[in-house]
């Protein structure tokens, strides 16, 4: 009778574990596409008037970028105005109202690539459905910090480079394309695509890529070699896509009287000061992986050392106070970030 008693508890148990499990997905099927919707439709409202106070003097002023009369570097990230041109030549669009739809756009899909990545976590998938709760949570919450950042000193390349890290992200986690052969080839293209946007991010990205797979032993999701020579050929694309653009299409283009070192600038109290807060998620991310307390997986590793070499270029050729310049990266962490926080509950520690 005992035995029975107890067979029938650990069923029931099983049951309504099953239960909560199933309405924790039909919950999250529903509710995050209305938060992702809610999160990046918010970003606009800002977003809209920042943009229409930008060209509300000069409204065609954006047609500057293809006669070659804007100030390096700004004058190579010509993609995002190319796209501007398109809807404005097919659909009759405003500068303004262009550039807001391409950030929303991006922005709702970098969270939902984000958001995947995070449920593709090995720990992710046999956590209860309070802790997936509370990662989902803690990942939608670290999203709305960092984007209060990308309004400071916003620029129309931002929210296009977010979604660029977290979609080569998901792409080397294998999350998105099972093809590997598909998946390498799409990251190349969007190599030689973020060079027409931001190149310096690409370059960086995959060079600690190739780095981060070159140096530790661990196995990454496309493999070894494939991962390497991927990496390369995508920082390889975006780089000659730069110097396209330096040498071929732009070259009467020169830095403004601020130059390309901002060194000097950036040993300011208030740069550091602003830097430190606007990052501090990142910042316990490290130290919660210097003090052994957080592990991260292969593909975690490889974005980690991309940011960890994106930090001194930031220092030198950016002002730490313009945090949107490292936001791509910060943005991709957040899925680490969150589950080494969460790892410090006692009763996920536990669990996983």
């Amino acid at each position: 009778m005992t035995s029975h008693r107890s067979a029938s508890n650990r069923d029931s148990l099983y049951a309504a574990g099953e239960t909560s499990v199933r309405r924790s997905g039909i919950l999250q099927s529903w509710l995050m596409p209305l938060l992702v919707s809610g999160i990046s439709l918010s970003y606009a409202f800002l977003d809209w008037n920042i943009y229409r106070e930008k060209f509300f003097a000069h409204p065609d002023g954006w047609m500057l970028y293809f006669s070659g009369q804007i100030d390096a570097p700004w004058q190579y990230r010509i993609g995002v105005w190319e796209v501007v041109k398109w809807l404005h030549r097919w659909f009759h669009f405003k500068a303004y109202d262009a550039l807001t739809l391409i950030d929303v756009l991006c922005l709702a899909l970098s969270l939902w690539l984000v958001l995947r990545v995070l449920r593709n976590f090995e720990a992710y998938k046999i956590a209860s459905p309070l802790t997936q709760w509370l990662t989902t949570a803690g990942v939608l919450f670290l999203a709305e910090y960092y984007l209060v950042w990308g309004h400071w000193f916003q620029t129309e390349d931002t929210l296009p480079s977010i979604l660029f890290v977290t979609l080569s992200v998901a792409l080397a986690c294998g999350e998105i394309v099972r093809s590997r052969v598909l998946a390498c080839l799409l990251l190349v293209c969007l190599g030689g695509i973020q060079g027409f946007i931001r190149a310096d991010v690409a370059v960086v990205l995959h060079t600690g890529f190739f780095l981060a797979v070159l140096f530790n032993g661990k196995a990454v999701p496309l493999g070894r070699g494939w991962q390497t020579a991927t990496s390369l050929l995508a920082a390889l694309a975006a780089g000659c896509v730069q110097l396209y653009l330096m040498l071929v299409r732009f070259p009467n283009a020169r830095y403004g009287p601020e130059g390309v070192f901002q060194l000097m600038n950036n040993l300011k109290p208030e740069m550091w000061a602003t830097m430190l807060l606007a990052t501090l998620p990142f910042w316990l991310l490290l130290g919660l992986i210097a003090s052994k307390r957080y592990r991260p997986d292969a593909v975690m590793a490889m974005i980690l050392t991309s940011s960890l070499l994106y930090f001194p270029l930031w220092a030198t050729v950016g002002l730490l106070d313009e945090v949107r310049i490292f936001l791509p990266f910060a943005f991709a962490l957040m899925p680490a970030t969150v589950w080494a926080l969460i790892g410090l509950m006692p009763q996920s520690s536990s669990e996983n």
